[in-house]
């Protein structure tokens, strides 16, 4: 009896530490962390998620965000880096230029996004 109530603790001790490690605390989460800011693929989100001012190539034409809408874009829109972004898809600054594939998109700020809504490396641009 002497040598049952230490091991018994040990056991408790040692299956209380196998258990999972999260915080009972914590809410029940299950997806992967991924960053909240950014924009999913016009294909793939619906409407409401993308903010407004975001332009993408969509089906081979440019729309842009309107109230919650894809709209077609109208006119050349020059962003708030200086970045000008043409109805055919073509980003440019200065001398260099970039057409936008299916699905990227560039926000109001000049940021470039692929179509899974992650921001594209922006080297050399500014």
């Amino acid at each position: 009896m002497k040598k049952f109530f230490p091991v018994l603790a040990l056991a408790c001790l040692l299956t209380a530490c196998g258990e999972s490690t999260s915080d009972s605390s914590t809410t029940d989460d299950t997806s992967t962390a991924a960053p909240v800011d950014v924009a999913p693929a016009p294909d793939t989100v619906s409407a409401g998620a993308v903010k407004d001012g975001v332009m993408a190539m969509k089906d081979g034409k440019m729309v842009v965000m309107k109230g919650g809408n894809w709209e077609p874009m109208a006119a050349e829109v020059t962003t708030t880096n200086g970045r000008k972004v043409s109805t055919s898809g073509e980003v440019s600054k200065g001398d260099r230029k970039r057409k936008l594939e299916e699905g990227m998109m560039i926000d109001a700020d000049g940021q470039l996004m692929d179509k899974d809504g992650k921001l594209l490396d922006n080297t050399g641009w500014e």
